[in-house]
């Protein structure tokens, strides 16, 4: 019983051996993956480049960003059970909880051990983003103007709340709905893909599915050269019906730091249109210590080698 309270068990896919990683290492991993890295996508597709300009490519683009636009979730707050699974290498974990989001206020994942043992949880609201580590009585707490990279890109808590709620956005758009002259359009063998580079840091580019009318991925692209190199790619698949509006129940992140690859599979179920929880985390500091952002930052990228 002290193992599970203590760690989470770490398998090696290639032999019979295990190890142990602390849950602060796991959560960490998991707050890299979703704030702390540009991303570009590397996946194979057929393009085929149309002049933003001519008539075929405006109809076509208005349209797309019309119907996504319309099939935006309506649903102002939801839960659902999660499973999260972490690959990097030989390394796999994978963790149940939750997933709860009221929209423009909060996103909260929790994490547990069984469905027993509280391992920790994830926050983020428009002030500030936080990670607690109930194992080893940690907590990690920053406001986005304190993180660099999330300051020069523009990235905010509404730039998180769209990439979960799986919907078009710009940087600091402050969760307004982008229009169709915000993009310039290409042709793929997989839909329709939506560029903006307003940003002299990053990219936005968005794969639409014009079956389901919906963003099947977004990329964000580091335009400096010292994030090229870095990848993020998110993808939403597997869709089911909550509220009025349907709403991604796969979504898998794949980022590339130019070293290991590491991936992030989240699976919901149980999805409910639900207002009746608590939508912050309060945290004894008498009894949790306070982790730096430059620690945490540190521990993954020994993690990642």
């Amino acid at each position: 019983m002290q193992t599970f309270q203590k760690n989470i068990l770490l398998k090696n896919q290639f032999g019979t051996q295990t190890r142990k990683i602390s849950a602060v290492h796991f959560l960490c991993m998991f707050l890299m993956i979703v704030i702390l890295v540009s991303c570009k996508s590397n996946k194979n597709v057929v393009s085929t480049n149309i002049s933003p300009s001519s008539p075929e490519a405006v109809k076509a683009e208005n349209r797309i960003v019309e119907l996504i636009n319309q099939n935006r979730q309506t649903t102002q707050s939801m839960t659902s059970k999660l499973n999260l699974q972490l690959v990097s290498g030989s390394k796999k974990v994978s963790v149940g909880g939750s997933l709860r989001m009221k929209r423009n206020d909060v996103i909260q994942i929790t994490l547990s051990a069984l469905g027993l043992f509280d391992l920790g949880c994830m926050e983020l609201t428009p002030d500030y983003l936080l990670v607690v580590n109930r194992v080893d009585h940690q907590y990690i707490k920053v406001e986005y103007k304190e993180v660099e990279f999330l300051k020069k890109a523009g990235i905010d808590f509404f730039v998180f709340q769209s990439l979960f709620w799986d919907e078009l956005f710009l940087f600091k758009g402050k969760g307004t709905k982008p229009s169709a002259k915000d993009f310039d359009l290409t042709r793929v063998s997989d839909g329709i893909k939506l560029i903006n580079e307003d940003s002299k840091w990053m990219a936005l580019t968005f794969l639409a599915d014009v079956i389901q009318n919906m963003v099947s991925q977004t990329t964000i692209s580091g335009l400096q050269s010292s994030t090229k190199d870095i990848s993020l790619e998110w993808q939403y698949r597997d869709y089911s019906k909550l509220g009025e509006k349907k709403f991604p129940t796969q979504m898998q992140i794949n980022i590339n730091t130019g070293k290991k690859p590491i991936q992030a599979i989240l699976a919901l179920s149980n999805l409910r249109a639900n207002d009746g929880w608590e939508k912050r985390t309060e945290i004894n500091t008498k009894k949790y210590s306070q982790v730096s952002l430059d620690t945490v930052l540190d521990r993954i990228m020994k993690l990642a080698k």
